[in-house]
């Protein structure tokens, strides 16, 4: 099967918030045998635990103990693509020139901190149908916000795909610091008052490869409780 090529002209540029995440140790997953067996069911589990949060309903791996609270975003993402240990979700602008607002991106954040911080809860019910001992245990997010551009073929209105500096950095956060499982950057133009009340730490990502330096709000708890020399490798 050759490379269906994408048509000379793609949709112009528009203002999106990008999410991508990952399994630790999928790959490891993938080592046992017969996981072909196994593995449909096992990603299904995990993508119905993402999608939960654009769903109405409060979802499963929620408890009111939780640091923020449960508010459903009520809109899907405008496009999925899934990278074989993960995926990546793009929300695009609801208009021309309208950007996305303040709240949605807020409630966004705290819904995928949720579910990093109920990940287990997730893991648990992968078990009742996936017989085998590893499975992965963890998941990790990497947020951002920017400018997507959309690629299409044959003429079609709808994106095939995207490209676009955020995407880019959206992926690096998800993979910076791998004992964290949540790494939103500062670009979702949240106001820090409204952050600042909530389980967030603002601090500088100062290694963060083919980008430089990034303010990222991370989990304050998270962050706290990584090893000094990580911190100071990777942080400011």
């Amino acid at each position: 099967m050759l490379f269906e090529p994408f048509d000379e002209k793609g949709v112009p540029g528009t203002e999106a918030i990008v999410v991508s995440f990952d399994l630790e140790g999928f790959s490891q997953f993938f080592t046992q045998q017969d996981v072909h067996l196994y593995a449909p069911d096992y990603l299904n589990v995990i993508f119905d635990a993402v999608q939960a949060i654009f769903r109405d309903e409060k979802p499963y791996w929620f408890t009111n103990s939780d640091s923020v609270k449960w508010v459903s975003l009520k809109r899907e993402p405008d496009f999925i693509k899934f990278t074989g240990d993960g995926a990546i979700l793009i929300w695009t602008a609801w208009e021309v020139n309208e950007p996305i607002s303040p709240t949605f991106k807020l409630n966004l954040m705290n819904n995928l901190w949720s579910l990093k911080a109920r990940f287990s809860v997730v893991a648990n019910r992968a078990k009742e149908l996936v017989p085998l001992y590893d499975l992965p245990q963890r998941i990790r997010f990497g947020i951002t916000r920017g400018t997507v551009y959309g690629l299409i073929r044959d003429g079609n209105v709808h994106p095939v795909d995207y490209v676009g500096f955020c995407i880019n950095l959206a992926v690096r956060l998800q993979n910076y610091c791998r004992d964290l499982g949540f790494i939103a950057s500062a670009r979702l133009g949240i106001d820090d008052a409204l952050v600042s009340q909530l389980a967030y730490s603002k601090v500088i990502a100062k290694n963060l490869k083919g980008f430089g330096k990034e303010i990222v709000y991370l989990d304050k708890y998270d962050y706290l409780n990584l090893q000094e020399d990580v911190k100071k490798e990777l942080f400011i």
